[in-house]
């Protein structure tokens, strides 16, 4: 199972600031994601913490815009309409509520580290995967 950092306000932006949001529980440790999609959805792979969409405030999402692939319409990837920022990615018909965030977009998580490594045999040729995280 995932760990959590359990911190008393952690805050995040998009690149232009015009998604603001602030933490205000626990945050999972990081998951790296080698599939398709992801590394589609960020130009790279995802390495994403998350956290209970109850947790998560806004002070901006004006921008915030949703994503929702033809070929799985259960699923979300949240966005900056304005810089492109990847941000956000959630399953609609969850119970649990918890929203993945993308590590890049906290200002500062402090005590975060990666968990695992999904998809590792999709990794692009030019990623190099660090070993000690289960893959």
């Amino acid at each position: 199972m995932t760990g959590t950092v359990d911190a008393a306000v952690t805050n995040g932006s998009c690149m232009c600031g015009e998604i603001r949001f602030q933490v205000t529980g626990p945050i999972r440790n990081v998951l790296q994601c080698h599939c398709v999609r992801c590394r589609k959805f960020t130009g790279n792979f995802t390495a994403a913490s998350g956290a209970s969409s109850h947790d998560i405030a806004f002070e901006f999402d004006k921008t915030l815009k949703w994503f929702h692939p033809a070929e799985d319409a259960n699923v979300a990837y949240g966005f900056c309409a304005a810089c492109g920022s990847s941000m956000f990615w959630r399953l609609l018909d969850a119970d649990d509520g918890h929203w993945s965030i993308h590590a890049g977009a906290f200002d500062d998580a402090v005590g975060l580290s990666t968990e695992a490594i999904w998809y590792a045999d999709h990794a692009a040729e030019y990623t190099a995967l660090d070993p000690a995280p289960p893959h």
